[in-house]
């Protein structure tokens, strides 16, 4: 990331280092990994799905308000994603 940040590969490694810190247990760090993705690479077809692994962070941590939100984010601006149906399935939606 340091060393080739304009790589057509960085924004999906941004977000794999997000689900790094997920795996870890780390979901404050998967949080502010997976918004440095979404912040550094708004195009990144990772987006959605980064979206999704926040709510999913915020959900592990309690704050489940924020989760929701996310997830109504995610479906407001991605509606036709695989992420957008995951999080519809999360809020009971079809």
């Amino acid at each position: 990331m340091k060393t080739y940040p304009r790589s057509s590969l960085a924004s999906s490694a941004q977000y794999w280092i997000g689900n790094a810190h997920f795996a870890r247990k780390d979901y404050r760090a998967a949080i502010a990994s997976q918004r440095q993705m979404l912040l550094a690479y708004p195009d990144s077809p990772k987006v959605p799905d980064a979206l999704l692994n926040v709510a999913s962070a915020q959900s592990e941590l309690g704050d489940n308000v924020a989760a929701r939100r996310t997830l109504e984010e995610l479906i407001g601006k991605f509606p036709q994603s695989d992420a957008a149906g995951k999080a519809k399935q999360r809020l009971g939606q079809r």
